[in-house]
């Protein structure tokens, strides 16, 4: 199955332009937008063991570590490296081992055990201006979470309407391993640690 949300990416968006003008002297990494999803990710999933899980045979097996897989797409064809450990690194650096991991995929050059042992896998697709889709589960994991583009939302507050930037999620799980109960609330609080992703640093 898979559930559609979106996130007011206002805070996220502000961090990261933070993080762009930052002065030189402080040698701060390039973070994307999908760095701060993955940050977010691994500190949400170490509450969510359901979730942070594979399925093999009929048999369950949970983790202590996110150990997550970031698709990448290569000359020849999808690549999923793993981020060993991610909930016990910080935000600089998933975001330099990240790219580390997808130039080497790209180039060919990647140790094949980096390419095994996932726990849960991203899959950005923003880019592509993708609002919604389906990721497909990278078994034996039982969750995948596609990251998907931004777009211009109203609402009204304070009966004032105003426009915010909306990004979409996807969460694709396994049914034979996660209830909808236990997949739903692991992405409302991701939502909630992308929304509040400056208190989140702080954690």
């Amino acid at each position: 199955l898979t559930h559609n949300t979106t996130f007011d990416a206002t805070k996220m968006l502000a961090f990261r332009e933070s993080l762009k003008t930052a002065p030189e002297g402080l040698d701060l990494p390039k973070v994307t937008i999908n760095d701060i999803v993955l940050f977010a990710a691994s500190r949400v999933l170490m509450k969510h063991a359901a979730i942070n899980a594979q399925l093999i045979g009929d048999k369950m097996r949970y983790f202590k570590h996110v150990n997550l897989g970031i698709a990448v797409d290569t000359p020849r064809g999808l690549l999923v490296p793993t981020l060993f450990a991610a909930e016990t690194k910080t935000l600089g650096e998933i975001a330099r081992e990240s790219k580390t991991l997808a130039k080497s995929a790209i180039e060919g050059s990647i140790n094949p055990d980096l390419l095994q042992n996932g726990t849960f896998t991203v899959s950005n697709v923003g880019l592509y201006g993708v609002e919604s889709f389906t990721p497909v589960i990278n078994p034996p994991q039982v969750a995948l979470l596609g990251v998907c583009s931004m777009t211009e939302r109203i609402r009204t507050v304070d009966g004032q309407i105003t426009a915010y930037p909306a990004m979409g999620l996807s969460l694709t799980y396994d049914h034979r391993a996660v209830d909808g109960a236990p997949a739903s609330r692991f992405l409302k609080d991701l939502v909630t640690a992308l929304e509040h992703i400056d208190l989140l640093m702080i954690g």
